[in-house]
């Protein structure tokens, strides 16, 4: 690097950088380089270990008095310093839980301890954009039920409540200036009862580009619930969850999420344009259908179902598939909408709702291509493409007739405002059965509405080779149609609404017809007095760059990252100067001018000049011969939108900036002449030049962006360069989640602003540093590169902060006027030097050039990094020299937060460039020669050869004494290495468990009696889940905890009735259920394998089996059965269906309901993690009435009936609830409080005759018998049943007995 010793002035290298300031001060940090930092370099010393910021100390949360505060720059994961705690709350609990899930017998009470903490986590200095991510002990940490408040660090932030409320509020600090994390209440359990680690993403953009961007669009478009603030997910079982809507522990669900990410970001946002899509299906207008479709038929979410304008999942079409998954994701439910835009509107977002036509035609569709003829057509395709059948250029092309209006008019259909009816937030069509462009926009136009108005709402977009069809008339059908729509919409949604439609920047304007004829298509639309604004995708060509210096454009700048360079082209250049005739004439860069020599309208053909469009009367031509009156468009009448405007983060992007990465569409492409590697800077450094070209609060100047005369205003609106895009998939989830969402992979060079946003890009970290310092006039916006984050963790001086970054990055510092600019290392242009040029020392050559052994310099650099990919984790990466005598290594480990390819270029870089400068050169030049110093290039020619020299030091005394090294240039221009794929921990899913409510007979001699029991299941399982019980709704009180999940399972087949009492070894059943096993006959008879038969409106049968044959995953076979157990033989009279659920009954069955006061109350029971509370979102509610089944005696069993001269003697023998199952015992317990029955005496289903009695018999008299049926009976129908004192009669069994 350079050092440059300015002996006149007295200025001592790092002087006044890292002391007072001063004048000097810039010109000091031209020793940035230092001569510390050229040895290390040119590989002076052996295996040098640099020093400078790093993130080893900061491993480890710490609670120090005095500890440094560290400095933030970008995005990093820092840990932090105990501020603020008290003393840990212990919570004693007492709990009586039963042995066995049937509540046979009581434990002793058992005493827990719960610990809580109350604590303040310093991180770095504020103020800060945001705190994202935490980890405790290195785990993500779900904050949904954590009290977690954030300080961002301003400079006027007031105490925390919660602080204040413990200490008082006299002395408590504000901490301004740092930001913090105070911690509620945090329960201990999970970390071994102590305070965790905790670490932090912290997020502090530093680039410009950043607090300039007013506008941005919001995709996926193609998301069922990825709008949605509501946690929503995908139910597979009971119990059992996959996530739809949240994949992150810091928020409720992605979209709340991916927006606090957004306005942190963003911090001067006002407009998001919300893309919501539906799925065209022909590239063919006529036979192209317009719908919202589903990512899949079958899928159950909860606690809202998908639904768009009443049509389910059920009634709508699913996207196509590609390679084993969905194409798309779905339409977004039409509730997810509502709610975003509601939620938008709370943080003082004004809303553009954007309907969006996708193509979902999969490749092999079998489709007639209208373009080519081809028997399919290309696989998912642009919507411009949507064109007449023939296409224009086909032989019979429909185009110019009227077959052209009718397959146009198919397309936008006849669907009326007055078809839709709005009930609250539900939108209900009743018109024409159709799918079509005017069933869309109408029924967001009435879904605008439903949600309490937006800012603005399109009609449709990009139409591009619709809306230049004509009819037989001459007409574009096209563009009246959008041009009735939206009078339409603006009817629907009323003056306050803002309408138009997104012309492509190719299709806004003029259209060049065979024949010389020119039409302005869409100027029906924008003269329309529906439409408020001129809307454009905006995606022109802002360069023409190749690889090298040997092409046109490297004479304009020294490399594509100018934004000099892409403002000035976004007035010139391709579209607007010239253009390419053909791919040949790109190729050899054959230009051909564009002019207007017949009426000196040039810009008519110049597709990127909108400020003429907009400023200037529309003639039509026909056949070259300019129409007398214009169209109905008024210049300067209406403001332009762009509603559209971006770059792909791809090497050479600006190139053209419109094509996108998409591997399943046929539309995959690259810029021209692009590699194809990622390049973020380029997309930062285009967005720059069109925000300072047309937003005025980015610098837009009145030249670059005119005012309008009728109108107050700009030409192009104010706030309204909506950049494409943000995602609403928060990052880092979106892109690392691959098994989550198919399209991560377009991300990495693709539009997305989701993790590119917020970090810190080397020209505005340098800018930071250097501002943090107190240094002034600064130019550091040559700098090219981006990383993640940056961290100073400790005092120090400027010099050490930058110099890290310098040798990483490959760029030094020199004077520059009054101020300091920072460059890359070889781009500048080289001097041109020869022997004339050079003085000769007093002793000496003219030059003196030295050469450095290969052993001197190293074979490898290893550079240490944050890898922002993988959860911020400490990694090094090397890059070494496989030939050469070598064996030493350079190391440097840096604070730097940045992406594993960036640090591999980064060290590939610096390694070339050590063997590249193995050369060096000493020699002298004349006072006069002033203007080169320290980081300029020259050419030195000498003795009949060149050779190209970087200047690193300068020594003023009389004659300037030069010291250069060599230098190769091109090594700096080395691609980003292939990436390696990043992980992201996502949560587990969860949602409220499934729970059972279970009235079973009681088994033991337990007191109270339990009478009412509850089962819970949840996969994964969360830990402890809290029963609460309410008996009016508004109070709960906790019953009971269970600490492991019940196992439930389902009747895939039915069971009809079968043997009671014994082993059925012929039936088999087909269950679903998570794990079961088969147990031998003896433990089956000892209680295993035992469960419930549960339905509505039933009472359960209590069965168990002794075979469980696995069939496949998740289905078992069950067989040797026996049933009616329990005394729940009336239960299995009749069969249980398909579907009936199961509840395997051991000490995971908890009693909540117990003893006889509670029998015949209702209760409401509530269900969730005892963490939480009763109120938490995943908390499932259950209501049910305590029942005396436990208590209901069971039906008497061996009845006979034996005539005797007195009558019938009825006898039978009772069995017991209670204590009945000991062999030993000579009369099992009664288990009541008096022993009765009833018996009846039936004639059919009619009581003839009925008796109480306190004995297992009872005579039937003779007498009675004739009374009741005139005649002695050879067989009586009886019903037994034994009463209770409690709950009266008990189970009966109604039997036919013989009398003997």
């Amino acid at each position: 690097m350079a050092t440059l010793l300015l002996g006149a002035a007295g200025s001592l290298i790092g002087g006044a950088l890292f002391g007072p300031l001063g004048a000097v001060a810039g010109r000091a940090l031209g020793a940035l380089g230092g001569a510390a930092l050229d040895q290390t370099l040119l590989g002076g010393a052996r295996t040098p270990k640099a020093e400078g910021p790093r993130l080893s100390d900061l491993d480890v949360m710490a609670s120090t008095e005095g500890a440094p505060v560290a400095r933030l720059y970008g995005r990093a994961r820092l840990p932090g310093q105990v501020i603020w705690a008290t003393k840990l709350r212990e919570i004693r609990r007492e709990e009586t839980q039963s042995v066995a899930g049937k509540g046979g017998s009581l434990a002793p009470k058992a005493t827990t301890y719960t610990y809580y903490a109350n604590f303040a986590v310093a991180f770095c200095e504020g103020p800060v954009a945001r705190i994202g991510r935490i980890w405790a002990d290195g785990k993500p940490l779900d904050e949904r039920r954590l009290s977690i408040r954030t300080h961002l660090g301003a400079e006027d932030q007031a105490p925390d409540a919660w602080v204040a409320a413990r200490q008082g509020d006299t002395g408590t600090p504000a901490y301004r200036g740092v930001a913090y994390l105070v911690f509620q209440n945090l329960e201990l359990t999970d970390f071994g009862n102590r305070i965790p680690q905790i670490t932090a993403e912290v997020e502090r953009p530093v680039g410009a580009l950043e607090k300039d961007i007013r506008a941005v669009t919001l995709i996926p478009g193609a998301t069922e619930f990825g709008y949605d603030p509501l946690t929503v997910r995908q139910q597979v079982g009971d119990g059992v969850f996959l996530p739809e809507s949240r994949h992150v522990t810091t928020h409720q669900s992605d979209f709340e999420a991916a927006l606090e990410q957004m306005l942190c970001a963003c911090p001067n946002l006002e407009r998001v344009s919300l893309v919501v899509s539906w799925f065209g299906d022909d590239l063919r207008a006529g036979a192209c259908t317009v719908r919202p479709k589903s990512e899949r038929a079958v899928k159950t979410t909860t606690p809202v179902a998908w639904a768009v304008g009443g049509d389910t999942r059920l009634s709508v079409s699913a996207v196509s598939r590609f390679e084993g998954r969905a194409a798309y994701g779905g339409t977004p439910a039409d509730g997810s909408v509502l709610r975003a835009i509601r939620r938008m509107k709370q943080e003082g977002i004004k809303v553009t709702l954007n309907p969006f036509v996708m193509m979902d035609i999969p490749a092999g569709n079998a489709r007639p291509d209208p373009w080519t003829g081809a028997a399919s057509q290309p696989a998912h395709p642009w919507r411009g493409r949507i064109v007449c059948d023939p296409a224009p250029g086909r032989e019979g092309s429909a185009d110019g007739t009227s077959a052209c209006a009718t397959q146009v008019g198919a397309l936008f259909g006849a669907a009326q405002a007055h078809h839709f009816t709005r009930l609250g937030d539900l939108v209900l069509y009743s018109g024409p059965a159709e799918w079509s462009l005017r069933r869309m926009a109408l029924h967001y136009a009435h879904l605008a509405v439903a949600a309490g108005g937006v800012e603005a709402i399109l009609i449709g977009s990009e139409f591009e080779a619709l809306t230049r069809l004509r009819d037989h008339t001459g007409a574009f059908p096209a563009a009246e149609a959008l041009a009735d729509l939206a009078a339409e919409v603006k009817a629907v949604v009323s003056a306050g609404t803002k309408v138009s439609y997104a012309a492509n920047w190719s299709e806004y304007g003029a259209q060049v017809f065979d024949g010389g004829d020119v039409r302005f298509p869409l100027d029906a639309v924008w003269a329309s007095p529906a439409v408020d604004f001129v809307g454009i995708d905006y995606y022109p060509p802002m360069s023409d760059w190749r690889e090298g210096s040997a092409h046109l454009d490297a004479a304009l700048a020294r490399s594509p990252h100018e934004v000099a360079y892409l403002k000035g082209n976004l007035r010139a250049g391709e579209g607007y100067d010239w253009y390419y005739a053909d791919e040949a004439a790109r190729l050899a860069q054959d230009r051909t001018p564009i002019t207007d020599g017949a009426h000196g309208e040039p810009w008519v053909f110049r597709q990127k000049d909108i400020w003429s469009f907009w400023a200037s009367a529309h003639f039509a031509r026909t056949g070259g011969v300019r129409h007398a009156e214009p169209t109905a468009f008024v210049p300067g009448a209406k403001p332009i939108r762009l509603m559209e405007a971006g770059c792909p983060a791809v090497d050479k992007g600006p190139n053209r900036p419109s094509v996108f990465p998409d591997e399943k569409s046929s539309e995959n492409a690259l810029p021209p002449f692009s590699t194809g590697a990622r390049d973020d800077l380029v997309q930062r450094r285009a967005l720059a030049a069109i925000l300072s070209t047309f937003e005025p609060a980015a610098g837009a100047s009145l030249a670059d962006n005119p005012a309008a005369t009728l109108y107050e205003g700009r030409m192009v609106e104010a706030g309204c360069i909506f950049l494409w895009t943000f995602d609403a998939r928060p990052y880092p989830q979106f892109p690392l989640a691959r098994g989550v969402w198919a399209d991560g992979d377009n991300w990495r060079t693709g539009h997305w602003l989701n993790g590119r946003l917020g970090g810190a890009p080397l020209d505005g970290l340098v800018g930071a540093l250097c501002a943090d310092y107190g240094i002034g006039g600064i130019d550091a916006s040559t700098l090219s590169g981006a990383v993640d984050g940056y961290v100073v963790e400790r005092p120090m001086s400027a010099r050490a902060a930058i110099e890290p970054l310098a040798r990483a990055f490959g760029f030094d510092a020199a004077e520059q006027g009054n101020g300091i600019a920072f460059r890359p290392r070889g781009r500048a242009a080289p001097v041109a030097l020869d022997a004339a040029d050079l003085v000769r020392g007093e002793d000496g050559p003219l030059v003196a050039f030295t050469r450095m052994q290969e052993s001197e310099v190293p074979c490898a650099v290893r550079l240490g990094f944050v890898d922002a990919h993988r959860d911020y984790r400490r990694v090094s990466i090397a890059s070494r020299r496989l030939v050469g005598g070598s064996r030493h290594e350079v190391e440097a480990d840096l604070a730097v937060v940045a992406e594993t390819a960036t640090m591999a270029r980064a060290a590939d870089v610096w390694l070339q460039d050590l063997w590249a400068g193995r050369e060096s050169a000493a020699f002298t030049l004349p006072p006069s020669n002033l203007a080169l110093v320290p980081g300029d290039l020259v050419r030195l020619a000498l003795d009949g050869r060149e050779r190209l020299l970087e200047i690193t030091r300068v020594e003023e005394a009389g004659a300037r004494a030069v010291t250069a090294r060599s230098i190769d240039p091109d090594v700096f221009d080395a691609a980003l290495p292939p990436a390696e794929e990043g992980t992201v921990v996502l949560p587990p899913p969860s949602g409220p468990p499934a729970v059972a409510l279970i009235a079973l007979p009681s088994e033991g001699a337990a007191e109270p009696v339990p009478l009412q029991y509850l089962a819970a299941a949840a996969d994964p399982w969360p830990g402890t889940l809290a029963v609460w019980r309410s008996g009016d709704g508004a109070s709960f009180e906790a019953v009971a905890a269970l600490t492991s999940p019940a196992l439930f399972a389902t009747l895939i087949d039915p069971l009809p009735p079968g043997p009671l009492w014994r082993f059925d070894r012929f039936a088999q059943v087909r269950v679903a259920a998570a794990d079961l096993v088969s147990a031998s006959e003896a433990q089956v008879l000892g209680g295993a394998n035992l469960f419930a038969l549960m339905a509505e409106g039933r009472d359960c049968e209590v069965i168990q089996f002794a075979e469980a044959e696995l069939l496949e995953a998740g289905v078992f076979r069950l067989s040797t059965l026996l049933r009616g157990r329990a005394g729940t033989e009336l239960a299995g009279a009749a069969p249980w269906p398909a579907g009936t659920r199961l509840v395997k009954l051991d000490g995971r069955v908890e009693p909540v309901a117990l003893g006889l006061s509670l029998l015949g109350r209702a209760f409401i029971y509530r269900v969730g993690a005892a963490r939480g509370d009763q109120g938490d979102e995943e908390v499932s509610e259950i209501a049910g009435t305590v029942e005396g089944t436990a208590l209901r005696p069971l039906f008497p069993v061996h009845a006979q009936a034996r005539r005797t001269p007195e009558g019938v003697m009825l006898s039978f023998i009772r069995r017991t609830r209670t204590e009945g199952d000991g062999w030993e015992q000579m009369e099992v317990p009664l288990g009541e409080t008096r022993e009765a029955y009833r018996v009846e005496i039936r004639d059919g289903a009619a009581v003839v005759r009925a008796f109480e009695t306190a004995a297992p018999s009872v005579l039937y008299p003779a007498a009675d018998e004739w009374a009741d049926f005139g005649a002695p009976q050879a067989v009586l129908t009886v019903r037994m049943a034994q009463l209770s004192d409690a709950v009266g009669a008990g189970a009966a069994r109604v039997m036919s007995l013989p009398v003997r």
